[in-house]
């Protein structure tokens, strides 16, 4: 048997693996699961085959994750016809491997109480029965309350409807270059975006997948610039003039490691003349509470003035997975009338 992590090729393969062996039921959606599954980082879901690649036949699968804490094991099954080789157990300590290899010092799984085979099984593995009661519910049929899974977000829209007439903004010291990305690659875009939007809560971008990234990012009127200080990313905006006779801008903000260093001053003052040299109607942009506390004021500064502010609550995105728990959002304010 070789051991594979899951493809969307498995798929029925592995239905029909757990349809054989009982552990499907009508209450878990293969589909549903296995796309929980993806989305999760803190646990996979691998597959055992008779020979590698498409062809070979699916005969068994392990489902091994952990919370941070604790190690878990399920969706262990082997077909029929296969039992008796040893892949039961070999599953489970590659699962163990896996644990192990993350940190995780104990592993944890459930039997339904008319298995008793499995439980001889894990037992004979050394596994115990913990004198603990599982308790259960489910929360995704619309009886839970999310108030306190949910955040407040109030987003202020700017326009700019003239260019500014002042003298350019000069870089400061340094070795500095700033360079258009043309058709820029799903990593290297992926990598701006994440290390940059990370504090301030940015999940737009990442809920999207490569193909819907794409057709964003490399779309012929969209433009990307980066400011590289020393060798090295250190900014970008990103230019987009779809919203004709509008221009927008999409994104903007400063590596961490280069805020405070009148670099942000710089990038946006020359962002705004690079948008007025294609003679728009109007600039737009709009920032949010979750940004940096001074992002209203360098927008303003810049030439921008805010126009309208809506109050949103959202579904808070670090326990959605696609951002760091370690981040604390800012609480919302109001600007004065």
């Amino acid at each position: 048997m070789i051991i594979l992590p899951y493809t969307a090729g498995d798929f029925d393969g592995v239905v029909a693996l757990w349809r054989e062996t009982g552990i499907f039921k009508p209450y878990n959606e293969p589909k549903s699961e296995i796309a929980r599954i993806e989305k999760n980082n803190n646990c996979l879901l691998y597959v055992g085959r008779e020979t590698p690649g498409p062809e070979g036949r699916v005969v068994a699968s392990v489902l091994v994750g952990h919370d941070g804490y604790r190690g878990w094991i399920y969706k262990l099954a082997v077909a029929e016809d296969q039992r008796g080789k040893g892949y039961g157990r070999r599953l489970v300590q590659f699962a163990e491997a896996w644990l192990i290899a993350r940190g995780m010092p104990k592993v944890n799984l459930m039997v339904r109480a008319e298995n008793p085979a499995a439980q001889d099984f894990y037992h004979h593995l050394g596994y115990e029965t913990a004198g603990h009661a599982v308790l259960g519910r489910w929360i995704d049929k619309g009886d839970t309350d999310l108030t306190s899974a949910e955040i407040d977000v109030v987003v202020t829209y700017m326009e700019m409807t003239a260019a500014p007439t002042r003298p350019t903004v000069p870089l400061p010291p340094g070795k500095h270059a700033l360079l258009r990305v043309e058709n820029p690659t799903i990593s290297f875009y992926r990598f701006l975006y994440n290390t940059v939007g990370e504090q301030w809560l940015w999940t737009d971008r990442r809920r999207m997948s490569d193909e819907q990234l794409i057709a964003q990012v490399d779309h012929p009127e969209v433009e990307l610039y980066v400011l590289y200080t020393g060798g090295q990313p250190s900014g970008f905006v990103e230019l987009d003039r779809r919203p004709k006779p509008d221009l927008n801008f999409a994104y903007f903000g400063l590596l961490n490691e280069f805020i405070g260093r009148g670099l942000g001053k710089y990038l946006l003052n020359w962002a705004v003349d690079q948008a007025w040299s294609y003679g728009p109607q109007r600039l737009t942009v709009d920032t949010c509470t979750l940004d940096h506390p001074r992002a209203i004021g360098e927008y303003q500064r810049a030439g921008f003035s805010p126009v309208k502010q809506v109050q949103k609550r959202m579904l808070d995105p670090r326990l959605e997975g696609y951002a760091p728990m370690h981040v604390i959002p800012r609480l919302p304010e109001i600007l004065a009338n």
